[in-house]
């Protein structure tokens, strides 16, 4: 019951980003990090008249390689899109007998040839326990598919909610 509880509670995260936004306290956080939250959770919506202009932006753009990119044309994804996401947390979380169903925002890096780096969790009050649950799974994933501009992979930031 508890696995059947946690698979729908994980599934429910992956395809409602309305809920997340209202269950985020987002006063403890940096202008930088809300911005990366928000673009994070809102890539399931449909492309809006922002998104448009924003994707020109990039039209002409000179990429660097070397660089971190906090907005991008087409975001990081799991190597097994958003249901193999919600399958392979739903089959990896450990959950700590003291959670009482808090989500975890875990920042990390995806390198543009898909590895994973710079896992931190984004402090929201949560206990040591759950955050180090939470780093542990992440670093437990496969490569990822990176972020792309103008069809060229680059690093960029993702920010993952894990509902305990």
């Amino acid at each position: 019951m508890k696995n059947f509880t946690l698979f729908s509670v994980v599934l429910l995260l992956g395809m409602s980003a309305k809920a997340q936004k209202s269950t985020i306290p987002t006063n403890s956080f940096s202008e930088k990090d809300k911005n990366l939250i928000a673009s994070v959770l809102e890539i399931q919506s449909p492309v809006s008249k922002k998104d448009k202009e924003k994707n020109y932006c990039f039209k002409d753009m000179t990429i660097d390689l070397d660089s971190t990119y906090y907005e991008v044309e087409s975001p990081a994804m799991f190597s097994e899109g958003m249901d193999g996401l919600n399958k392979f947390v739903f089959q990896n979380l450990v959950r700590p007998n003291e959670s009482k169903g808090e989500t975890v925002l875990v920042r990390f890096k995806v390198e543009r040839f898909g590895e994973i780096s710079k896992i931190h969790v984004i402090d929201n009050g949560v206990s040591p326990k759950l955050s180090a649950e939470a780093i542990n799974l992440v670093k437990k994933m496969k490569t990822w598919i990176p972020a792309k501009i103008q069809g060229i992979p680059v690093a960029s930031f993702y920010v993952l909610p894990i509902k305990f």
